[in-house]
C-alpha cells in the first residue's frame, strides 16, 4: 500500500505562504530549502509537482500566454533556418570533408601554439 505523500504538500504550503507574504517564488524556494536543508531545485520540483496535481501547473515563462513548447514566429524561422543548414551540410558533396580537414588543421595549430607556450614558460621558470 503506497504511503501518503506529506513532504510535497508541506513544501507547497510553506512556499505558498511565503509568496502570499510578498516573496517571489525563487526567494520562497531558497528560504524553504535552507530551512529543510535541501536544494532550491528540490523544493521547486516538489512545489510544482503538487501544483500540477492540484491543477495549477506552471505559468508559461514566455509572455503572450503561449504554452511551454510553443515557438514564436521568429523562433520558428530561426529553427527552420538551422534545419536547412543541417540538411545542406549533410549532403555528400565534399563540404564535410573540407570542413573536417580545416578543423583538423586548426586543432594541430592550436596544439603547436600550446606546446610553444609551455616551452616558453619552462624557459622562464628555469
Amino acid at each position: 500500500m503506497p504511503r501518503t505523500a506529506t513532504i510535497g504538500p508541506a513544501i507547497y504550503e510553506e512556499v505558498t505562504k511565503l509568496v502570499a507574504e510578498g516573496n517571489t517564488r525563487t526567494e520562497a524556494f531558497a528560504a524553504v530549502a535552507k530551512k529543510r536543508k535541501a536544494r532550491d531545485g528540490t523544493v521547486a520540483a516538489n512545489y510544482y509537482r503538487v501544483a500540477r496535481q492540484q491543477g495549477e501547473g506552471r505559468k508559461p515563462a514566455i509572455s503572450g500566454g503561449r504554452e511551454r513548447g510553443q515557438r514564436s514566429k521568429a523562433e520558428r524561422g530561426i529553427y527552420a533556418a538551422q534545419q536547412d543548414r543541417g540538411r545542406r551540410t549533410s549532403e555528400p558533396n565534399g563540404d564535410i570533408r573540407q570542413t573536417a580537414n580545416e578543423i583538423a588543421r586548426l586543432v594541430q595549430e592550436l596544439v603547436h601554439q600550446v606546446e610553444e607556450r609551455d616551452r616558453r614558460i619552462r624557459e622562464h621558470l628555469g
